[in-house]
């Protein structure tokens, strides 16, 4: 049996991999249109802001690992329709046959249909190739004083700090009127601002980029919708992700309306041995079972291992996510799980939510911070369903407990109101912020 899968970045090396060690003697071929693949992306932000220099790090595996464990690379090369009835994939002029398929395309870089676009210095974050060539200008270009960010979500925070690191005028542009208002509430989205406020990176919210205006084809200014016109030297575009799959359309493949495929929980489409995740696919959201698309690379990891079982014989299921995400930005450090307040309400359920402000520790020990959580609670079933954290000093990581509780469905009671968490001055404090907001909770 020949399983083919298309795309060599998490889930489509994750399938490879998981599926060879299920069953050594599956024949498995990767077509893949960079030369590389297990990239992790996730890493750019940090390679461009020097904190290594070899690029190489950001491979987690290479082709000749894989190659040496008989999976078949087809590099530079990239998949312009598929034959499902006949089963066959074609690309560069070449057909490949298949017997059970997996789309692994990934997703790429939203580019705004506005004048300017395609001018010198403006730029992405995606590809290896994006991060060496962002390195190279910013490092060594020094006409490169101001930056424009469009889009304030996971990267575009990032990057704030990477290019204020390398001594640039940052200038941070969002549509929506909050930063980060789909994966945080307004008390945390506040505490983003206040920072992006003390390290003096000019923000934009609200506003909209219609024209990058150029000069000698490079980047001078921005034009925003408001009529305010801001000089720049470069524009960094981070306005979110669209599946990779425009050339599927027409195919029979069920695609929801951005072009994410639709699978089951099996991670099969509706074409039978066809089967997809990460970035091009939908998946399931944990606590309501509602279909979303969470383009995170720990979805790709777990839903691959899934799918390769299945191909396998081996019966398994993707349950779902619930779309933890942690991030920092200077020195600030934050985290969600679960569903926001405004999430919960925009699904019919009754909330009861706290917001705390405390400290991540004694105070007879160095360097105490505030650390702040806010939790919420379905009112009904009295469970955790969301939990935000903002800090420092590492403190944050208290959100892997409350994910937990949230993934087990916990119930806010007397009981766990008592739930025995660890307690040394350094690190915490004997009554921690989870009991508060438990105790206030729970009132």
């Amino acid at each position: 049996m020949k399983t083919l899968i298309i795309g060599g970045s998490a889930t489509g090396m994750g399938v490879a991999a998981k599926l060879k060690r299920n069953d050594p003697s599956i024949e498995i071929a990767v077509i893949q249109d960079k030369d590389y693949v297990s990239l992790g992306a996730c890493g750019l932000p940090y390679f461009v802001a020097n904190n290594f220099e070899n690029k190489n790090n950001l491979i987690a595996r290479t082709k000749e690992e894989f190659e040496k464990n008989d999976i078949k690379i087809i590099s530079n090369s990239k998949v312009d329709s598929i034959d499902f009835e006949n089963k066959k994939a074609f690309h560069n002029g070449k057909a490949e046959s298949y017997d059970k398929l997996v789309i692994a395309v990934g997703a790429k870089p939203i580019v705004p249909n506005i004048k300017g676009v395609d001018g010198e210095n403006v730029f992405t974050l995606t590809t290896l190739e994006d991060g060496v060539m962002l390195k190279e200008k910013m490092n060594n270009d020094k006409d490169i004083k101001k930056v424009a960010i469009i889009g304030a979500g996971f990267i575009g925070l990032e990057m704030t700090e990477t290019l204020k690191d390398l001594n640039k005028e940052v200038y941070l542009m969002e549509m929506e009127s909050k930063v980060m208002k789909k994966a945080f509430d307004e008390e945390i989205s506040n505490l983003i601002e206040e920072k992006l406020k003390e390290k003096n990176i000019k923000y934009f919210f609200g506003e909209q980029v219609i024209e990058i205006k150029l000069l000698n084809n490079k980047v001078g200014s921005i034009l925003l919708k408001s009529g305010n016109e801001i000089e720049v030297d470069a524009v960094l575009l981070s306005v979110g992700f669209q599946p990779n799959t425009s050339f599927l359309k027409g195919s029979g493949l069920e695609m929801n309306e951005r072009g994410a495929i639709i699978v089951d929980q099996k991670g099969e489409t509706n074409i039978e041995g066809v089967y997809s995740a990460g970035d091009c696919a939908i998946s399931k959201n944990y606590i309501n079972n509602e279909d979303i698309y969470s383009p995170l690379a720990t979805v790709a990891s777990k839903f691959s291992k899934v799918i390769a079982d299945n191909i396998a014989g081996k019966e398994n299921i993707y349950v779902g996510s619930i779309q933890s995400a942690i991030l920092r930005m200077f020195d600030l450090e934050i985290a969600r799980t679960g569903l926001t307040e405004q999430m919960a309400i925009s699904n019919n359920i009754k909330v009861k939510s706290v917001f705390i402000k405390d400290k991540d520790h004694t105070n007879y020990t160095p360097n105490q911070k505030d650390l702040y959580l806010k939790l919420i609670m379905n009112d009904d079933t009295k469970e955790i369903i969301g939990a935000q954290m903002a800090g420092s000093n590492n403190s944050i990581l208290r959100i892997y407990a409350l994910a937990a509780l949230i993934w087990q469905k916990a119930k806010v009671d007397y009981a766990l109101e008592q739930i025995d968490l660890p307690y040394a001055p350094p690190f915490s404090r004997s009554v921690d912020i989870i009991h508060i907001a438990l105790s206030k909770l729970n009132k």
